[in-house]
């Protein structure tokens, strides 16, 4: 069962008593529901991915039966905007008022940190999807926090070694959007692409929700030898359109390091084929049986293909029904559900998953290109296909946590 705790009228006493930690009568009785707080963007510049998330979060839970561990699960949906404020003040309400047994979000990388605030204060645990702030699960760790998504620099250390190994670019300019995923994405890339011997040609920084991206193109160095994106929301389609509206396809090669999901796909057109599209720890076009099986059921029921934040619910629904299932639905006990999602295995649609000492997932990241591919279910469909795999990737790269963690966090 769904329903979003924003529309739920809040009594005044009841507000009070949650605030002050004394209000017995509204504390589950173990073995009723188990209440979960999904804390998505519904609303915003992030939407559609909110949109992809809720979406996948349901399909697991629905193919589960919404049990767990012999218990009915309730699931409370409290809209971020993508807005950290307003993700402090959700996950507030649903970890005191809602009294959930443990909150799964955010989505947007900034709105992480708040959240995370929230679950040490209240000792509510916090399964981390799909916000992927790197600080979280390296440098502000909290006990009650576990992420089964993916840490922003993560995705961004194979692709700047892709740019020169693979794309054999030496100059390049960075388009990247300026908040913190942005920053960690973009400039995980920048330092393994430097320390190859790569040159940046240049660093153009644009906000969540550009509208214009005419002067970020027309900024691009002549010397450049090669584009990459990192655009987030509504901003995927307008670079998109802008590219190819200025003309940019002439002048230069474009590649996505983090852009063309498949939720901005159906806003884009057939110019996007051949185009690498994304540096991901997901891509639709994975073919594994998981996710065969995966992509299948959400087209059917959603009339479209998932994009990484679809599957990244998906997955996380099934990393704690997997471990609430192995504590036999003893959620009161966070200790134990803790312990549980640290240690449990999961065949997840995007392939191999564990979670590292730091609680970040140590998984596969797919290069992939876009691809017009006939599914069985949709027809003619633009999707993400891997073309290289970078397998086992830890989100400390090839350094070790000691190495990593001396640095300091990315920042612009």
């Amino acid at each position: 069962m769904i329903r979003d705790a924003i529309r739920k009228p809040l009594r005044a006493a009841a507000v009070l008593l949650a605030v002050l930690g004394c209000a017995p009568a509204l504390v589950h009785a173990q073995g009723g529901p188990i209440k979960i707080g999904l804390l998505p963007p519904v609303t915003g510049p992030l939407a559609t991915p909110g949109r992809d998330m809720v979406d996948g979060f349901k399909l697991f839970w629905e193919q589960a039966g919404n049990k767990a561990g012999g218990r009915a699960v309730e699931i409370v949906l409290a809209d971020t905007t993508c807005n950290p404020d307003q993700a402090l003040t959700q996950a507030r309400r649903l970890a005191l008022q809602e009294k959930v047994h443990f909150m799964v979000g955010p989505l947007c990388g900034h709105e992480g940190p708040a959240v995370a605030q929230v679950s040490k204060e209240t000792g509510v645990p916090l399964v981390m999807d799909a916000a992927g702030a790197d600080t979280i699960t390296k440098w502000e760790r909290t006990p009650t926090v576990v992420r089964t998504a993916v840490s922003a620099s993560q995705i961004g250390h194979p692709w700047g070694e892709y740019l020169y190994k693979e794309l054999g670019l030496r100059n390049v300019t960075f388009i990247g959007q300026d908040y913190t995923w942005g920053h960690e994405v973009t400039l995980g890339a920048v330092r393994t692409y430097t320390e190859l011997g790569g040159k940046v040609a240049k660093i153009i920084w644009n906000p969540i929700g550009t509208r214009d991206y005419g002067p970020t193109i027309a900024a691009i160095p002549a010397g450049t030898d090669g584009v990459s994106a990192v655009v987030v929301g509504v901003d995927r389609a307008r670079l998109f359109e802008a590219w190819f509206n200025f003309g940019m396809d002439k002048k230069f090669k474009i590649y996505g390091g983090y852009w063309m999901h498949q939720d901005a796909l159906p806003q884009m057109d057939d110019r996007a084929i051949g185009l690498i599209g994304n540096s991901l720890h997901y891509a639709a076009g994975l073919d594994t049986p998981e996710n065969r099986a995966f992509t299948d059921a959400f087209a059917r029921k959603y009339k479209r293909l998932p994009s990484w934040f679809g599957e990244s619910a998906y997955t996380a629904a099934l990393w704690t029904k997997t471990a609430i299932d192995a504590i036999n639905g003893k959620v009161e006990d966070r200790a134990a559900f803790l312990k549980a999602m640290r240690t449990v295995q999961v065949k997840a649609p995007r392939g191999p998953v564990r979670m590292d000492e730091y609680d970040n997932p140590v998984q596969n990241v797919y290069i992939s290109r876009i691809q017009k591919i006939k599914h069985p279910v949709l027809g003619d469909v633009l999707t993400n296909v891997p073309v290289k795999t970078y397998e086992a990737v830890s989100q400390f790269w090839k350094w070790t946590p000691e190495e990593f963690l001396k640095r300091g966090p990315y920042k612009r």
